[in-house]
């Protein structure tokens, strides 16, 4: 398996496994502060997760992890999963110079997803002392349209090693 960042060039090939929808949710964040990791296998990729390091969007969250990067859109192709990808593609997050010199990285988690909680932990992200986040979820449609809806979620951080 190798991890890279993704391209403009590469949204088609990871159009074609993990779907329109989904691959719409990184075309939009190709151009902001951030980068978008793909795990490959060969000429196919497997999965990707986008890595932020823009401001949050909720006053609670910049307040509590001010210039603290956070992970999005963690996702590896369903028949792939269990086997180390989402994992891998987390570690490599935590080695970007820009979370490394942030010293954390933390993760937005929906509230019905006990099981992704816990995989989380399993990493070595501890959920936040401060409740759950009042947030938005984008909906991306594979026309390039994004819908807004009121969201919550918990958040979990992960001090980094400085070494």
């Amino acid at each position: 398996m190798e991890i890279r960042p993704a391209s403009a060039e590469g949204m088609l090939y990871l159009e074609r496994v993990l779907g329109p929808e989904r691959t719409a949710f990184y075309r939009h964040r190709l151009k902001r502060q951030g980068v978008i990791l793909t795990s490959w296998e060969g000429e196919e990729p497997t999965g990707a997760v986008y890595v932020t390091w823009e401001p949050a969007d909720e006053d609670v969250v910049r307040m509590h992890l001010p210039g603290v990067p956070f992970v999005h859109g963690l996702h590896v192709a369903a028949p792939l999963r269990n086997r180390g990808r989402g994992k891998a593609l987390v570690r490599e997050a935590e080695e970007l110079d820009e979370v490394r010199m942030a010293g954390r990285l933390a993760a937005g988690v929906d509230l019905d997803e006990d099981q992704v909680a816990r995989w989380w932990t399993r990493l070595g992200y501890r959920e936040w002392a401060h409740g759950i986040a009042d947030t938005v979820r984008e909906e991306h449609a594979p026309d390039g349209t994004v819908r807004t809806v009121p969201d919550l979620c918990r958040i979990f951080v992960k001090d980094l090693d400085p070494s």
